[in-house]
């Protein structure tokens, strides 16, 4: 005779050790797109040069002007600090300040920084914001 057990044997059918608050960030972040994100910049970057700037594209030239972009290390530093912030930027602000936020914004921005097609996107964008 087989005898159906629900769950693992390791389980204890115990609610979930992360916080709620913790879940409900993650939820927020798998629906956010990065890169769709900077699709979006990328054309306000190319089309607006005299109207309005969006928060986003102010920080980013703000960044980009104090960056030197021409070395490989002020560049990585560039897209380090820009990701951090557009990814900041896009978190519920009831999130923003949390331990879990900040750990989560550091990991995200590292991932960016480090892979190529989000490192080219997010610095040829700052190529186009700056001013300086």
């Amino acid at each position: 005779m087989k005898v159906n057990r629900p769950g693992s044997p390791l389980s204890s059918g115990a609610e979930s050790v992360e916080p709620a608050e913790a879940q409900e960030l993650q939820t927020a972040l798998k629906t956010e797109r990065f890169n769709a994100a900077l699709a979006q910049l990328e054309a306000q970057a190319a089309g607006s040069t005299g109207g309005p700037q969006s928060p986003v594209r102010a920080a980013l030239a703000q960044i980009a002007d104090a960056s030197n972009l021409s070395s490989g290390e002020g560049a990585a530093a560039a897209v380090r600090e820009s990701a951090r912030f557009m990814v900041r930027a896009r978190l519920n602000e009831k999130f923003r300040d949390s331990e879990q936020a900040t750990a989560l914004v550091e990991r995200l921005s590292e991932f960016v920084a480090s892979d190529p097609l989000l490192h080219s996107k997010l610095l040829g964008i700052l190529h186009k914001v700056k001013t300086v």
